[in-house]
């Protein structure tokens, strides 16, 4: 018994010591109350914890058996972007500081050799960059800025080697040419050798957003050194993502389907719907059925329903006893469609701005139709009378209506502008934008 005690007495130091801490101050301390901590995987970020900042300090203590790799700390909201990641090896605790413009990881060599490392390089490909826009041409100024940039490469490697950040450091080895090239010729060989040393079955570059990252800046910069019309871009935006694919068909058809999920959305983002459908039609939705994923089948038809040049979707309601459509409407030159309620309190802000833009135009030059968007009818029939030259549509069930599921309304006001043969040409946020979007027309 005695020597049982002993060894359980031993063992718990042991356990202590197993435990690492995660020590941050943020500035101004007045501004962080909170943080949530997530694990990254390969589909998803997994929730881990949260906990409070008090007075400007985090301290965490993981989990004896947390897992090791890329984490993501939020510390705001939108919890998009007020967040950072970092690397938990498990064997060392992490000290960091950080405001709003900086942050820096003051004990934790995993992450002072990331950040390090990614800011010593950006340098060396400033300089790189500052040589061909000022076209020197002497070839050792040229070949001593490449020497520096391949012995940083290797300098890193050889101090990360058996860390976790090897993994991210060893991905990232830049193409480095053998004697003086051309810009064009440089940037073509960039291109080609972009993925050279990009292991994308490699589990810690899975579990982290690198892969998605390298794909996202490979497509959206990876492009020949030329001046593009608007479909010579997309041609090329479509071939940097076919190679995208080959580059993927190795790893699991979840994380394939995560990959162009990601790469779908900056798209939306940066609203460039043609490329999003393509992803779309020729990739994901192929995927998601793969996997039963019907939800994320809707939503990327419905994006496509709703894109700028298709026909506004069809709907219909009851006035004076009869039935009218969307589609039969031939009263104006523009329909503009606002789905709002009136229990909105920016709806009704937005609505008397409406009227007036429509009445100072022409007749026949504009059609509104308004859907309210309620949970009962009284007060709608109230708010409604004040706009009689709207077409006023009654959308019960607020949320759950069928016309704005269709339109994909997650909020009010929404607007929909239709050209005269119901096509969808415009999306504005509201009546200033609204107005914006015909002077600009």
């Amino acid at each position: 018994m005695i020597k049982k005690i002993l060894f359980i007495l031993c063992m718990i130091p042991l356990c202590m010591q197993a435990q690492k801490t995660m020590l941050g101050t943020f500035s101004p301390a007045e501004e962080y109350e909170w943080f949530i901590l997530y694990k990254l995987k390969t589909t998803h970020q997994a929730y881990i914890d949260n906990g409070k900042i008090v007075d400007g300090k985090l301290n965490y203590t993981f989990k004896a058996d947390a897992e090791k790799g890329m984490y993501r700390l939020v510390y705001g909201m939108p919890q998009e972007s007020e967040n950072f990641d970092f690397i938990y090896s498990g064997e060392e605790d992490i000290t960091f500081m950080f405001d709003e413009n900086d942050s820096e990881f003051t004990l934790s060599k995993e992450n002072q050799l990331y950040t390090s490392y990614f800011s010593s390089v950006n340098m060396a490909k400033k300089q790189i960059n500052d040589f061909y826009q000022t076209t020197q041409s002497h070839t050792s100024d040229y070949m001593t800025i490449f020497k520096i940039l391949n012995d940083t490469q290797e300098v890193f490697e050889k101090e990360a080697a058996g860390t976790i950040v090897y993994n991210f450091i060893k991905a990232s080895r830049s193409y480095i040419p053998t004697s003086y090239e051309k810009p064009e010729i440089m940037v073509d060989n960039i291109k080609k050798h972009y993925f050279d040393h990009v292991d994308f079955s490699n589990p810690v570059l899975q579990n982290s957003d690198f892969i998605a990252d390298k794909m996202s800046n490979y497509v959206f910069t990876a492009l020949p050194m030329k001046e593009f019309t608007g479909e010579e871009l997309i041609e090329e935006y479509k071939k940097n993502i076919a190679t995208i694919d080959e580059k993927i068909k190795p790893v699991a058809i979840d994380y394939q389907k995560t990959l162009f999920n990601v790469l779908w959305e900056q798209m939306v983002v940066v609203e460039n719907q043609d490329i999003a459908n393509h992803i779309a039609d020729t990739y994901l939705i192929s995927l998601a059925k793969q996997l039963n994923d019907q939800v994320l089948i809707d939503k990327l038809k419905t994006y496509k329903r709703l894109s700028f040049g298709q026909v506004a979707p069809d709907f219909t309601w009851v006035k004076d006893n009869k039935a009218h459509k969307l589609s039969e409407l031939k009263s104006a030159e523009n329909y503009i469609i606002v789905f709002w309620s009136s229990t909105c309190s920016h709806c009704l802000k937005e609505l008397p701005l409406l009227k007036t833009f429509v009445e100072s135009k022409e007749k026949g030059t504009f059609k509104v139709i308004a859907i309210g968007l309620e949970d009962e009818r009284t007060s709608w029939a109230n708010e409604s009378s004040f706009y009689p030259n709207f077409i006023h549509v009654l959308g019960l069930d607020k949320w759950e209506n069928e016309i704005g599921n269709q339109y994909d309304v997650s909020s009010t006001p929404t607007f929909f502008i239709l050209d005269k043969d119901k096509r969808i040409i415009g999306k504005p946020y509201g009546v200033e934008e609204l107005e914006a979007f015909f002077k600009k027309e």
